[in-house]
């Protein structure tokens, strides 16, 4: 006669079989199964469907594993990062030429990065003076070609 499970018996996974036939293998090791009894479990293990005959086969060996407690829900605020893109815009901001183009177009990318994030980066501050810096630049490129053109 097939076994049938009760209502609340749930399916065995891969991973619950191969944790039984490894505790049937620790309980042959320390002589409480013999050769032949030990194969017989290991065979019955792995064509085993339900948690209930998985447990039926160690019991008499082995204690049974603890049971993992769900554990409490932990809120921590994930940890912040600096925006990359805003350091190199302030980096970018200290190299004339196109080096302060290049700043305004990373600081603005950062700023809008940041933005979006969702507080999971920081780094406005860091943004916004290369920006300045670099806006201060590229003004000051101008001004120098005025001059020169006039």
């Amino acid at each position: 006669m097939p076994y049938e499970p009760s209502k609340h018996d749930i399916r065995a996974s891969d991973a619950e079989r191969e944790a039984t036939v490894e505790r049937l293998r620790i309980a042959g090791m320390e002589g409480r199964l013999d050769a032949d009894e030990l194969e017989e479990r290991i065979e019955t293990a792995y064509a085993s469907r339900w948690r209930s005959e998985l447990e039926s086969l160690t019991l008499d060996v082995t204690p049974p594993p603890e049971r993992l407690r769900p554990l409490a829900p932990v809120f921590v605020r994930p940890a912040r990062r600096l925006n990359g893109l805003a350091i190199l815009s302030l980096v970018a901001s200290f190299v004339w030429g196109l080096g302060s183009l290049a700043a305004v177009i990373m600081g603005h990318a950062a700023l809008r990065q940041i933005e979006r994030s969702g507080g999971a980066q920081t780094g406005r501050p860091v943004a916004v003076a290369g920006l300045a810096i670099g806006y201060v630049g590229l003004l000051t490129i101008v001004a120098v070609i005025l001059t020169a053109a006039a």
